[in-house]
């Protein structure tokens, strides 16, 4: 394979991952204003990140399998196809939140192919050591993303309103569905039927059971959840509390953007250095640096933007490497992995963001006690997965 193949094939599955993560994070920066036009609490207005989620997540698990069988491409023109159904229902519904509720469910419905469909196509394209190589760059782009979509999203809803961050998305998603459906080359060799849902219970089974996928998935997990319940919260402290506008927001928020750049850039140099194990044990030490900051500062934006910048830095560490460690041992079940991996990841970031807004989490003091939390966990896992022989097996092979 080729350089120009190999950077061709990377640059469209990153094209293809982020549909997802703008499809979430574009809005985050509209919905105090979406909570104004319509009358509601923000807690109501977090409703349309919850439920994106909701949709996201669990259609990965039908997306991964299915692709397994009939091939990436033709699934992930049809999810496409779902998801513009959906964001067409959000604008012409956009006078009913509970007509924009159901759309943005669809939307997610269609874009859950995105993310699982992205990673399974890199596994079947690469393999020893280009798969970490490569699924770093796609980690990193599903970690960057998100990060980026709110500081777009702030501009388009200052100076267009929150309307135009929708019709922008579906300007997106119809232009990757065009890309797709000219430039993907099916990654899957041979199709087969598609597996029954015992069948498919059976593999997710399997990957629940495994202490190694569940250590290092569960790392994702939480460390995605930590990322989004931030993202989510911050505007609402930064333009509620401060009396920040979405635009001004937009430009604050480029420096955690800028620390997630800088961890993803750090993962890919330090790891075949120092090896995975400790570049993610630095993770909960920056957790725990952000948790302690955000703590004591005071309510200021650079303050605020300094304590996510650290945070998102132990974030854009760990995420690329453990979408390297969980896809390396499951070639011939890629699109499973992958499915329970992202899916899993989409399930416990919308239960984690509802339940801890349900909590009344809105002050930066609030974020700092969940950061110490999610890095205790974080460490826990890191020490056991490592400790699993499916991790002794890939350390002494790279020995």
């Amino acid at each position: 394979m080729s350089r120009q193949i190999e950077f061709k094939t990377i640059l469209l599955v990153c094209l293809i991952i982020s549909v997802g993560q703008f499809s979430m994070g574009l809005v985050f920066p509209s919905l105090p204003w979406i909570a104004k036009d319509f009358a509601i609490s923000h807690e109501r207005a977090q409703i349309l990140v919850s439920i994106y989620l909701l949709g996201f997540g669990p259609s990965q698990f039908i997306y991964g399998p299915v692709s397994d069988a009939l091939g990436r491409k033709k699934v992930l023109l049809i999810g496409l196809m779902i998801a513009m159904m959906g964001l067409l229902m959000i604008i012409f519904l956009s006078h009913s939140f509970t007509g924009m509720v159901l759309g943005r469910f669809l939307q997610g419905l269609g874009t859950g192919c995105c993310a699982v469909l992205a990673r399974a196509s890199t596994r079947d394209r690469f393999s020893g050591a280009e798969l970490p190589v490569a699924m770093s760059y796609i980690a990193m782009a599903a970690s960057i993303t998100p990060l980026m979509a709110p500081v777009i999203g702030g501009f388009i809803n200052f100076h267009f309103g929150w309307t135009m961050v929708f019709i922008s998305l579906l300007g997106y998603v119809s232009l990757v569905w065009a890309i797709i459906a000219l430039r993907f080359q099916e990654t899957v060799g041979q199709t087969t039927q598609i597996p029954s849902p015992r069948k498919m219970l059976q593999q997710y089974r399997e990957l629940l059971s495994s202490r190694y996928f569940m250590s290092f998935a569960s790392i994702g997990w939480l460390n995605f959840s930590l990322m989004i319940t931030t993202i989510s919260v911050m505007p609402f402290i930064m333009q509620n509390q401060i009396g920040m506008t979405s635009d001004k927001y937009a430009m604050w928020a480029l420096i955690p953007a800028l620390g997630m750049l800088a961890g993803a850039s750090i993962c890919n140099r330090m790891r075949p250095i120092i090896g995975s194990k400790k570049l993610l044990l630095s993770t909960p030490v920056l957790h725990v640096a952000a948790a302690l900051w955000l703590f004591f500062c005071p309510t200021e934006p650079l303050y605020l933007m300094l304590g996510q910048l650290l945070m998102i830095l132990g974030n854009s560490i760990a995420l690329p490497c453990v979408q390297a460690m969980v896809m390396q041992p499951y070639k011939k079940q890629a699109g499973a992995a992958a499915a329970m991996s992202g899916g899993g990841q989409m399930v416990v970031s919308s239960i984690v963001s509802m339940v801890l807004v349900h909590l009344g989490l809105s002050q930066a003091w609030h974020l700092s006690l969940i950061i110490v939390v999610f890095a205790a966990i974080t460490l826990s896992n890191v020490l056991r997965g490592f400790a699993t022989p499916e991790a002794l097996q890939q350390t002494a092979a790279t020995q």
